[in-house]
């Protein structure tokens, strides 16, 4: 057992993810894997997300909830080292950052383990996915019966920036072993790391960067719509990739 240095907790605090206890009251992970607890903490917390769209709530917690994934493959895939993000081990506590509702992570076992092997990575991914994220999927949906195609997307584009993103490369030899893990986390052959699903979940996500209108870089368009623009003042939130807004220019 070892942990994390002074300045790898620093880049996850910045993507609000805390090695201490709360000092506030917050709510167990587990309880997100309860559909009518799900629903409980969504329409309570509506006003605090700006919303009185049940669906909309749902869509901006999911939003926030990836970082358990992007957080968790990303000292994985560029530390090498073994969050606990078990349910069990997770308090989400409110928070509020430019107005937006940004809730922080809190680790009650904040210990880590560095990986020995590829098979304890891929058990790791799918402890992420398929015993935790995709059970709060089902758990939302029966909660709102929103669309778990909106829900995914949710969550694979903050994992697409993590494996797209040099900013947490260590050095360039890394690159090569990323690109091969995130090839991994995208193929058919894989799906079943998701959780009881045919076709990879993340993967039909995975499109090519366009040139849009008004954008002087590449980006890629969602295929669906997250209702960002559908909070209080919602307009300022919509996504720079939003579907319904992206022009995208004939070459």
């Amino acid at each position: 057992m070892n942990t994390l240095t002074e300045q790898q907790w620093e880049i996850l605090k910045k993507y609000r993810f805390h090695a201490s206890p709360p000092a506030l009251k917050g709510e167990e992970a587990a309880s997100f894997l309860d559909g009518g607890k799900m629903n409980a903490y969504l329409s309570q917390r509506r006003s605090l997300i700006g919303t009185e769209d049940l669906k909309v709530a749902a869509s901006l917690f999911m939003k926030r909830y990836a970082f358990v994934a992007a957080m968790g493959l990303m000292t994985m895939t560029y530390w090498n080292k073994k969050l606990n993000l078990n349910p069990e081990n997770l308090i989400m506590v409110d928070g509020d950052r430019n107005g937006l509702w940004m809730p922080q992570f809190h680790l009650k076992d904040a210990s880590v383990t560095e990986f020995t092997s590829q098979e304890e990575k891929v058990s790791f991914i799918q402890s992420i996915f398929r015993d935790h994220l995709d059970q709060v999927i089902q758990s939302i949906k029966n909660a709102t019966k929103l669309s778990n195609l909106i829900l995914w997307e949710n969550i694979a584009v903050y994992v697409f920036w993590i494996f797209e993103s040099d900013d947490f490369l260590l050095n360039e030899g890394m690159r090569c072993g990323r690109d091969e893990q995130l090839r991994m986390l995208l193929t058919d052959e894989n799906s079943s790391w998701f959780g009881n699903y045919h076709r990879n979940p993340l993967a039909r996500y995975y499109s090519g960067k366009v040139n849009v209108e008004g954008k002087t870089e590449k980006v890629r368009v969602r295929k669906t719509c997250c209702f960002s623009y559908r909070l209080e003042n919602g307009e300022q939130y919509r996504c720079k990739t939003c579907p319904q807004t992206c022009l995208i220019k004939k070459t």
